[in-house]
This record gives C-alpha cells, sequence and structure tokens, in this order.
C-alpha cells in the first residue's frame, strides 16, 4: 500500500489514491461518524430529491464568484474527496468519483455504495458527468483551467481544494455552497465538542506522553507525519504532543530511510494505520514493525504502539479518528 495523500493542510496532493484511507474504515469504525450524523442519519436527501429552491446564490470559490442553486440537490463530486464532505451534510450525490465506496464504512458506504461512478479518483468523465444531470458540481482538490471550463458547461461547477483549507474550513465553505450552512455548523459544534472532551478527559495521560504517527513507505524507507498532515492536525486539535522530529517538520510528510528507525525514539507513544477493523495493523506496514531497529524503540518495548484509522477526508471521517484516539487515549491510560 502506497502513502495516502489525502489532504494535507495547506500543501500540494501527493501522487497516490485515496482507497487505502476508506477502506481503512470498514471494520465499524463508524461511531463518530453516527453522532455527528445524527440529525442527518436515515434522512439524508438522496441528492435530486429535494426540491430546488426558487433563487440562485453567488458563492465564492477557487476559480471566482459562481453563481449555484439556492439549494442544490443533484450534485456531483468530480473527484473522490467531496463525496465524504456532501454526505457529511445530509445530502447524496448523483454521481462520485474513484470507486470502494462499498468498504467506506457504515457512515458512508450505505448512502455511496450505489451512486454511480463518473471518473476516477481525480480525472472524471465529462459524459459521465452530464448523463447525471446535475445542477451543481463540485471540485475539493486544485483543478486545471480547461477541466474546469469543460465542467461548466454541464452546470455550475465550485472549486474548493482541500489543499489549501483545514477540514473545519472545508466544511464551513461545502455548506455555503449547498446552502446547508447550519447542516455545517452543527457538524463543527460536534468536532470542537468531541475533540474538547478527549483533552479534558484524557489530560493526564496527553500530558506525560509525546506521539509520532508513521508509516511504511517502501521496503526500505518509512513516513513521518508532521504537523501539516490532515490526520494530525486532528490529532493535535485533540490534545496531542508531537514528539521531535515530527514536531519541528515543516512538510506533511518526510521520507525516512529504515536505517534511522532510532530517530523515533523520542516518541513515548508511536501511531501506526490501521487495517480495515480500525484496530490491527495494516498488513501494508508489517516491513516496518519487523524491523529490529523498529523492536528496540522504546515506546514498542514498552508496548505503547497503536494502530489508528486515518486518511481524513472530511470533518466527519476526522471524528472517526477522534473517537479512535479516545479508545487508543484509555487503553494507553490503563496501561500507564
Amino acid at each position: 500500500m502506497t502513502l495516502l495523500r489525502n489532504r494535507p493542510a495547506r500543501v500540494d496532493l501527493g501522487p497516490t489514491a485515496a482507497l487505502s484511507r476508506r477502506g481503512l474504515l470498514a471494520g465499524g469504525l463508524g461511531l463518530a461518524g453516527a453522532v455527528i450524523l445524527a440529525g442527518c442519519g436515515d434522512g439524508d436527501e438522496p441528492a435530486g430529491s429535494a426540491s430546488q429552491a426558487p433563487t440562485e446564490r453567488e458563492v465564492r470559490t477557487d476559480k471566482g464568484p459562481v453563481t449555484v442553486p439556492g439549494k442544490a440537490s443533484k450534485v456531483v463530486t468530480a473527484d473522490y474527496y467531496g463525496a465524504f464532505a456532501v454526505v457529511d451534510l445530509g445530502l447524496v450525490p448523483v454521481g462520485v468519483s474513484g470507486g470502494g465506496y462499498d468498504a467506506t464504512g457504515p457512515s458512508y458506504a450505505p448512502k455511496l455504495a450505489s451512486v454511480p461512478l463518473i471518473g476516477d479518483w481525480t480525472e472524471p468523465d465529462v459524459e459521465k458527468i452530464a448523463a447525471a444531470g446535475p445542477d451543481l458540481i463540485i471540485r475539493t482538490i486544485d483543478t486545471p483551467d480547461a477541466l474546469y471550463q469543460q465542467l461548466s458547461q454541464i452546470a455550475p461547477t465550485v472549486v474548493i481544494s482541500f489543499q489549501q483549507l483545514l477540514l473545519p474550513e472545508v466544511a464551513t465553505r461545502i455548506g455555503e455552497v449547498l446552502g446547508r450552512t447550519a447542516e455545517a455548523e452543527q457538524l463543527l459544534e460536534t468536532y470542537r465538542t468531541r475533540t474538547a472532551e478527549v483533552k479534558r478527559k484524557h489530560a493526564a495521560v496527553l500530558g506525560k506522553y509525546t506521539f509520532t504517527f508513521v508509516q511504511q513507505a517502501s521496503d526500505t524507507t518509512f513516513w513521518v507525519m508532521g504537523p501539516k498532515w490532515t490526520d494530525v492536525t486532528v490529532l493535535l486539535d485533540s490534545g496531542v504532543q508531537l514528539a521531535e522530529p515530527a514536531k519541528s517538520q515543516a512538510e506533511p510528510t518526510a521520507e525516512v530511510s529504515m536505517e534511522k528507525i532510532g530517530d523515533l525514539d523520542s516518541a513515548g507513544v508511536l501511531l501506526v494505520p490501521a487495517g480495515p477493523d480500525g484496530k490491527t495493523l495494516d498488513p501494508a506496514n508489517e516491513a516496518l514493525v519487523g524491523k529490529p531497529l523498529w523492536k528496540q524503540l522504546g515506546a514498542v518495548k514498552a508496548n505503547r504502539v497503536f494502530p489508528i484509522v486515518y486518511g481524513a477526508a472530511s470533518l466527519g471521517t476526522g471524528l472517526e479518528l477522534v473517537t479512535r484516539m479516545d479508545t487508543v487515549l484509555t487503553e494507553l491510560s490503563s496501561a500507564s
């Protein structure tokens, strides 16, 4: 498995696909999603079922002001990530990009698994989008002008790049575009409440340990996730303190030789990607954790290595990480 370049905070996306992140949520880690989406739940509107508002609105986008429906009802998400942000706000798209939505966990799979696919992870099929008959197209990654012009001929097209925003900002902006500001505010309030709750509940253990989130990159290298990596921003919001060298890392990820695993010894706790059950190690990282140098790390010897869900693509999926960290911190506290 390659590193999931989901949406590092305010930096460019990397080269790999998003399927791996969503697959990690297949094991029932939708508790947080179930909580935050309680106001949407089974009442989520399939795109196309809601009555379109009689007025149009002008919204701000990366491509300048765009006139959109008063309340869009037939939305196509023309890259992988936007589908989750739209579902978070109670609307099911009429077309989505990529695939593997049947393995995205109970908060998303029932809504997205049967939605028609209109292209791959990042490159949409213009003809398939047109066939879906959208009243709005959303792109949540940087978009070339030529593609933007093609999409704009089909329906109003909004580009709000996740690559330039933090997850709370994404929820707010998508809420504005969809005419669902109340839903976005509710989601944001839930995120603030949950992260504050984790900070308060686990203040002692959070003050005791520093953390590093690492992932295997290849047979000879691993990645260290820094403060600008999307998942790490969620961890920081939850009160996690990073260990060096991750704490001072300027880039979202740093690829490091396996020979330098010893650099991780300053971390009191190591976080690694979880597999499909969300609780055990992703097998793609077995080479990393099997290295003799890894086994000599203090956190490893003390059994302070925890798999976590990763690849947050929306505020709702970020909340799934918050819920997993609540469990991790509870286990860590019990063992301390």
